[in-house]
């Protein structure tokens, strides 16, 4: 029977004591990174905890309660209104507001097309807000209000300006019905640039727009129809405005049936009695 040497025990001795210690080792070590990921957690915690508690606290502080809201861009009336239905109470801060639920809220309004809000430390709501502005008045089932972008905004109500020009032979089902308020639209920027005593936007009465998109005018002091097509309107009313000089200087004026302007370098102006 084959024996084991005092030296070989003594080696496996030596290298089992060696592989506990490198355990030992190992354990503490890894020890000591739980310890310092649990104070890191810890750490992080209490961090966060501070900086809620010391959000809330600002949140409500009285230094930063919200004083002064400062409305730009509309009437009196209308500023009224705005705060009103912003949404902000008088428990609100500059830090507790929220900016985008009172855009929200302003926006909402039918006479609001825009609004751009700032904050100004520590006490004030800047907001600046953009009305919207009807030009015409479109005839569907109901009256609706148009911009100048030939956009419809709102329903016509009893007390809003009804003083506008008329649009008129449009259906509601027409798909088309955008392209020609663009077009409407294009026509009534054109004749504010002219806004003579008689062509004026002040004085324009009907617009009515034709199965094709044709466009025929009216105004108050003129006891005629103007027929422009859907071409060039811009240039048309340039033209208008020269015939119509004419006719006044001519004393013909209101001798006039109708003018159609549907023709590239002319105008043909029906007379009660004639062409010419």
């Amino acid at each position: 029977m084959k024996k084991i040497s005092v030296l070989k025990k003594q080696s496996v001795k030596r290298n089992r004591k060696k592989d506990l210690l490198a355990l030992k080792k190992g354990l503490g070590q890894l020890g000591f990174g739980l310890i310092k990921i649990l104070l890191f957690v810890v750490g992080l915690g209490g961090l966060s905890i501070g900086l809620i508690s010391g959000y809330q606290f600002l949140s409500s502080s009285p230094y930063l309660a919200l004083r002064n809201i400062v409305v730009t861009g509309v009437n009196d009336d209308l500023r009224k209104e705005l705060i009103e239905i912003s949404g902000i109470t008088e428990k609100d801060t500059f830090l507790s507001i929220d900016l985008a639920k009172v855009k929200k809220n302003i926006e909402g309004h039918p006479w609001i097309k825009s609004a751009f809000l700032k904050k100004q430390f520590p006490n004030t709501l800047h907001i600046q807000a953009e009305d919207e502005e009807a030009t015409a008045i479109i005839l569907l089932k109901k009256m609706h209000l148009i911009d100048k972008q030939g956009e419809i905004f709102k329903d016509v109500e009893s007390d809003d300006n009804t003083d506008l020009p008329v649009v008129t032979g449009l259906s509601e089902s027409d798909i088309r019905n955008k392209e020609y308020l663009n077009k409407v639209s294009s026509l009534i920027n054109s004749i504010k640039t002219v806004n003579t005593a008689l062509l004026s936007v002040k004085e324009l009465s009907e617009i009515n727009v034709g199965e094709d998109g044709d466009l025929s005018i009216y105004f108050n002091e003129l006891p005629f129809k103007v027929f422009l097509g859907k071409h060039n309107l811009e240039g048309k009313i340039g033209s208008l405005t020269n015939i119509i000089k004419h006719l006044q200087d001519t004393h013909r004026l209101y001798q006039v049936k109708s003018i159609d302007l549907d023709y590239p370098d002319r105008g043909i102006v029906a007379f009660i009695n004639r062409v010419a």
